[in-house]
């Protein structure tokens, strides 16, 4: 049998089409992004996976589309990326290692005042909210004050301070983009009111409270990042792909919430914030100056209303074509930063399917697929679609960031031991 056993499945339109909104996106009422961590294509969706949740059952419930890629090579810059469509920085794509919480965020700024996806909801009237995983309590983070010295604590791996935080001991700040800006960090009523606990889904949903945006993040055990799982007092569990798959099917209860969306004109977008440290491999405008990414492959599910089942795509995209088509979704024709010179993910979307449409079709130049008896026909290849001459370029210029980061972190640590001088 094939990689996702989808030969066994005829392609489904889930859900009516609602109507339209920009640039060929559908409009919706609710909008879920889920991030996993650190795994490439094949990793993640080859026939030796261990995620047999996410290829067995929720491949074949999504669209697919195996030419995403992730924008840079730490976390912190992929999370960005989605949530404001700003480039690669010097702190972000080192995670803003040696840097407290505050001199992190402040870079943030720079660019149109720190604008994001936040910003843009509640200018338009609409809802948000960010799910973290392994919280208890809403805007939990390290501290944020202009006098702290030395790194971020809150950072998982099993160590991050949980003593009346109400942060568990794999919650990282690194990975919730929300929190790197000024005007959310800044303000506490309000990231009270937005940065919430994963555990808050359930009862919004119950209550059908979802917001029209949600952005859901595991821990850093239940999202793949740490393998082995650091539990504390030397205990240790298995991690990556294993603890992944196990939270898609159990405490994330990712099969009932897409269901939930398919019903309330709804659409969930699942996707990995870069692919292993060796891929290079990156395409479109989430770069540096809206060049192309270095991120490496990582694929896209898409989930929902007006989204076909049992579907693939090949269309190059990135996190900043991620963050256009939500803000499309919305109707919000604003595009942030590298946002604005990217283009939205329309091919996910296929209004006209229906139950009887034929197993393969296209979409302007893009070829588009139904699965087939082999399973997923994926492209894998390291490379992806860039030639090698922009491999090394990307190669110098994450050389170029990661060099001015390590300077940055000096910079930082030298202002923090003249604070500390008596």
């Amino acid at each position: 049998m094939g990689m996702c056993g989808l030969g066994l499945l005829a392609p489904t339109t889930v859900g009516a089409s609602p109507a339209a909104a920009l640039e060929g996106v559908p409009r919706y009422d609710h909008v879920v992004v889920l991030i996993e961590e650190n795994e490439s294509f094949t990793s993640t969706f080859g026939p030796s996976s261990p995620a047999t949740y996410l290829n067995h059952t929720l491949v074949p419930m999504s669209t697919m589309d195996d030419q995403y890629f992730g924008t840079g090579h730490a976390s912190l810059d992929n999370y960005i990326a989605m949530t404001s469509g700003q480039p690669l920085l010097p702190e972000t794509a080192g995670d803003c290692a040696g840097l407290s919480l505050y001199l992190c965020v402040q870079p943030q700024a720079a660019f149109s005042g720190g604008r994001n996806l936040g910003d843009q909801m509640e200018a338009a009237g609409l809802s948000w909210k960010q799910y973290s995983d392994g919280t208890t309590k809403p805007c939990v983070h390290d501290t944020y004050d202009p006098t702290s010295t030395g790194a971020d604590r809150f950072q998982g791996n099993g160590g991050t301070p949980t003593a009346g935080t109400g942060a568990g001991p794999n919650y990282a700040d690194r990975h919730n983009g929300f929190l790197y800006y000024p005007d959310i960090v800044g303000d506490n009523a309000r990231c009270q009111a937005h940065l919430v606990p994963f555990t808050q889904l359930s009862a919004d949903i119950a209550a059908n409270t979802l917001p029209a945006f949600s952005f859901i993040t595991p821990d850093t055990c239940n999202d793949g990042h740490d393998d082995p799982c650091q539990l504390g007092g030397g205990h240790t569990t298995p991690g990556g792909l294993v603890s992944a798959d196990a939270w898609l099917h159990g405490a994330g209860n990712v099969g009932d919430l897409v269901t939930y969306l398919t019903s309330h004109k709804g659409l969930m977008l699942l996707t990995f914030d870069e692919g292993a440290a060796s891929d290079l491999s990156g395409c479109c405008h989430g770069g540096l100056a809206g060049t192309s990414g270095h991120g490496g492959q990582v694929g896209l599910l898409a989930f929902g209303e007006d989204v076909q089942s049992g579907r693939l795509i090949h269309t190059p995209y990135d996190h900043a074509s991620l963050l256009r088509t939500v803000e499309d979704a919305f109707g919000i024709s604003e595009h942030l930063n590298n946002a604005g010179s990217s283009v939205p993910m329309t091919d996910l979307f296929v209004a006209d399917a229906h139950p009887n449409k034929g197993a393969s079709g296209t979409r302007g130049a893009d070829t588009v697929e139904a699965a087939g008896a082999t399973g997923l026909p994926f492209t894998a290849a390291a490379g992806g679609p860039i030639n090698p001459i922009v491999a090394a370029t990307a190669w110098v210029l994450a050389g170029a960031v990661m060099l001015l980061g390590l300077i940055a972190r000096a910079r930082s640590s030298r202002r923090a031991n003249k604070r500390q001088a008596p």
